[in-house]
Order: C-alpha cells, then sequence, then structure tokens
C-alpha cells in the first residue's frame, strides 16, 4: 500500500507519518513547507502550486492520501488551493482521509453527532478563515469525492511521536514552571483527543474499506479549565495553580461554547479505543 501525508512535518502530520514509516507493507511519502524538517526524507512542497502538486502527486501515485496539513489564518488559501488541487487528483480507488475540526459547529450548542448540520462564523470573526474553511472542505470533499474519511477532532493533545507536545500543555508547563497561575474558561467544552490515539485511528482507517464522516475522541467531555487542570496534575503541578479565566467576550471573538462530539459512531468501526 502507497500512502502520502500531506502536513508529514506537523504536531499531528508527524505522529501519522512515522507509524506509517513502521507499518509493515506500507510505503510511504510525507510532504514538509519549510526546508528544516522534523524528516529528512520528506518532500518540500507548497501544496498551492498547481504544477509542483501535479508533479508530486502523478509521480507518487498513492492508494490512500492522509491531508494532515493545517495554515490557520491561511486556512481558506489552503483549502481553495491546495485541497481543489488534490481532489483534481483522486482516482475512485484512491481513499482520501481528512482531518477536519469540530468548529464546523460553530453554534457552539453540542453534543454534536456527525449528521448535524454545520454552522459557519461570521465573517468578521478573529477565527472564521479556519472554521469556515473546514465547512468549505467538507463540502468540496463529499460533492466530489466518494472514496473519503473525513475525521473531525476535537483540541489535539499529547506527545506525539517524535516528543514534541500541543502548544497549550507547553504553555501551561512554562507557566507552572515559573511559578505563575494559568486560567482556563469553564464554559467552553469540547471533545479532547489524544494525538497518538488520532493518528492511530488514521492508521487504520487507511488500512480497511471504511469511509464516511466519524467524530474522533473518547466519550466523556471536558471544559478547558477540568481538562488543563487535570493536565497540570499529570505533570507533576498542583491543580490549584489552574484557575478559572473570565467568560465575558468581545462580540467578534466570542468563541463557540459546546462543540462537543458524540464518539458512538467511530467506536463502531474501529478497535482503537481513545484515552
Amino acid at each position: 500500500m502507497k500512502v502520502c501525508v500531506f502536513g508529514a512535518s506537523g504536531y499531528l502530520g508527524a505522529s501519522v507519518y512515522r507509524l506509517l514509516k513502521e507499518t509493515p507493507d506500507t510505503d510511504v511519502a510525507g510532504t514538509c513547507l519549510e526546508e528544516r524538517a522534523v524528516f529528512d526524507d520528506l518532500y518540500k512542497l507548497d501544496v498551492n502550486d498547481p504544477e509542483s502538486f501535479s508533479e508530486f502527486f502523478k509521480a507518487t501515485q498513492p492508494d490512500v492520501v492522509v491531508w494532515s496539513v493545517m495554515s490557520g489564518p491561511d486556512e481558506d488559501e489552503l483549502i481553495q488551493e491546495g485541497l481543489r488541487h488534490l481532489i483534481t487528483h483522486m482516482t475512485p480507488d484512491t481513499k482520501l482521509i481528512y482531518v477536519s475540526s469540530d468548529f464546523v459547529f460553530a453554534d457552539g450548542y453540542g453534543p454534536y453527532n456527525e449528521d448535524d448540520t454545520m454552522s459557519k462564523l461570521p465573517d468578521e470573526h478573529v477565527l472564521s478563515t479556519y472554521a469556515n474553511a473546514k465547512v468549505k472542505a467538507e463540502n468540496f470533499i463529499t460533492q466530489d469525492l466518494k472514496n473519503y474519511v473525513i475525521l473531525r477532532a476535537g483540541p489535539i493533545y499529547g506527545e506525539n511521536q517524535i516528543g514534541k507536545r500541543d502548544e497549550r500543555t507547553d504553555q501551561l508547563v512554562s507557566q507552572l514552571r515559573l511559578g505563575k497561575t494559568a486560567a482556563f474558561r469553564d464554559d467552553l467544552i469540547r471533545t479532547f483527543v489524544h494525538v497518538e490515539d488520532l493518528a492511530s485511528v488514521i492508521i487504520e482507517f487507511g488500512q480497511n474499506d471504511v469511509t464516511g464522516i466519524y467524530h474522533a475522541g473518547p466519550l466523556r467531555s471536558n471544559s478547558f479549565y477540568d481538562f488543563m487542570q487535570q493536565t497540570a496534575e499529570q505533570n507533576g503541578f498542583n491543580r490549584c495553580h489552574v484557575e478559572k479565566a473570565a467568560e465575558a467576550e468581545e462580540v467578534d471573538k466570542e468563541v463557540p461554547k459546546n462543540t462537543v462530539l458524540n464518539t458512538e459512531k467511530i467506536s463502531q468501526v474501529v478497535k482503537q479505543t481513545f484515552r
């Protein structure tokens, strides 16, 4: 099986790439945008460049494509250009595994099932480019392809295959080591998913014939406040150093309150369990 991981130098992509490298009977190629990548054998590729993309894809001819590229404020361009390039190169036999987000439910009235209607943030919202691009990406995929898996995930955390932790945990530990307190909101409820669990699920979907949209993560949910208290404790700090943050917001920066994902469906089709 030939697999291509777009975004193989990223936080999630690096775990997917390394696990695939260790998977028998698997030929894996990975891409990165920067010259200095976490692996020496990655292809430097700007997925938004149609000629370079086409040349790379035709040379690779993968059976499975994992799209774990994330670009934050440039997410819309990434979807309009990079993902559209990919879709035009896909054949019916090529399977796409696309990592999406719980932010496709911008209304924030979870828990959400896979078939619930997606929603967008107002254009003036500070997070609209990222959130709305994910909605657009899912629409492109479901309209143009049949052989795909869309994996929606909430906040991704934990240490990945190359020893890198999520930025949120790194910032928390840095503050606590300096003797400072950290504050997180108790009214923002999410389904947190460990990076290694999500990477393993991606590998499993690449090996089976299952398609469709799935919510990835454990059955339980947490507020940011509760989750980061637990994280502090797991890293050897007293959880009381994590305080509740103020819940007052500016209108154009208001974050969806509850984007909890109902994850019962995925447990019926994969062996992976979520911690």
